[in-house]
């Protein structure tokens, strides 16, 4: 259940006395960029794992995130980074009874105060801070989608409705989807996990759709490796939310780069292991954007992406 990827394990490899970080992410299909991105930062900072920090990096099934979460805090660790926003609620609801909270470090949420994890940005006010950037962008991603594959008519859109971000994203998705130059015909299948994208797929008709498009955050979070394996199978382009989905095989991407998301976070755990309270910590956004392409994944497709658009891309893959 648990997957971890660098860092110490629970017994530690280093001195008790040093500062212990505890690292979760939800996702067990990629680790992501900010994770060695934060590392990296941390000893250019002066923090070096094994030496005079112990980083503990833990990668999780989305059930094991709430026990994770609640180990360390038995463990008393001095932070703890939560990537994404299961890893993130595990978290914040593990600390909320001690009389003094663990920081916590939150890395690329949704919204930080939308969903109540600090009071403002400006002033967090409690024991969370941290850095996000912008995610809700489905409707950029179906413009571009179009741009790239001018046939493009019915979308296979995959939406989870346990995630509770499908009730807020759907409304966006079809208003985009309306009012594109050609409007696009929506297929919604509902899928919860790995079964139901199988079965989906599987009960796909030749022609019946004209791509895919992951829609949940949850499934983007936790089955693209999956989602690209089975749109390759059926002859499909899908969209990812990262460039690193779009070299192993999606067609693009278009969101935020996690890398400098981790490099940034970084200075706040430094900042909270140096005695700042993470509540004197403003929240940071890093607005940037990147777009990708797979050209090889095009050409498998017999899609013929025209040069504006690669042209316009930040990277891409041949």
């Amino acid at each position: 259940m648990l997957a971890g990827c660098g860092g110490s394990d629970d017994e530690g490899s280093v001195s008790q006395d040093v500062p212990r970080v505890a690292l979760m992410h939800v996702g067990t299909d990629h680790v992501p960029p900010s994770w060695p991105s934060l590392k990296d930062r941390l000893e250019e900072l002066g923090w070096t794992d094994g030496r005079n920090v112990e980083l503990i990096w833990r990668n999780l099934e989305p059930e094991a995130a709430e026990v994770e979460a609640q180990t360390f805090v038995r463990q008393r660790v001095d932070v703890i980074v939560a990537y994404e926003d299961t890893s993130i609620a595990a978290a914040q609801d593990a600390t909320a009874g001690m009389q003094e909270p663990i920081p916590i470090v939150f890395l690329h949420p949704s919204d930080p105060v939308r969903d109540g994890l600090v009071a403002s940005l400006s002033r967090p006010d409690r024991n969370l801070t941290g850095v996000y950037g912008p995610r809700d962008v489905v409707a950029k991603q179906l413009e571009l989608y179009q741009l790239l594959v001018p046939d493009l008519r019915r979308v296979l859109t995959l939406i989870d409705p346990s995630d509770p971000a499908t009730e807020r994203l759907l409304p966006q998705y079809r208003a985009a989807a309306a009012q594109l130059p050609r409007p696009l015909q929506l297929e919604l299948r509902r899928a919860s996990n790995a079964d139901d994208l199988r079965r989906i797929f599987g009960s796909l008709r030749s022609g019946e759709v004209d791509g895919a498009f992951l829609l949940s955050p949850s499934l983007r979070l936790n089955h693209s490796a999956l989602t690209i394996r089975l749109a390759t199978r059926a002859r499909l382009p899908v969209q990812a939310h990262r460039k690193e989905w779009v070299e192993q095989g999606a067609l693009y991407s278009y969101g935020i780069d996690l890398d400098p998301i981790g490099r940034a976070g970084a200075r706040y755990v430094d900042s909270i292991l140096e005695g700042t309270p993470p509540a004197d910590l403003p929240v940071e956004e890093i607005p940037e954007t990147e777009f990708a392409i797979n050209l090889a994944t095009a050409a498998r497709l017999g899609i013929k992406v025209p040069q504006d658009m690669i042209i316009r891309a930040d990277k891409v893959y041949r």
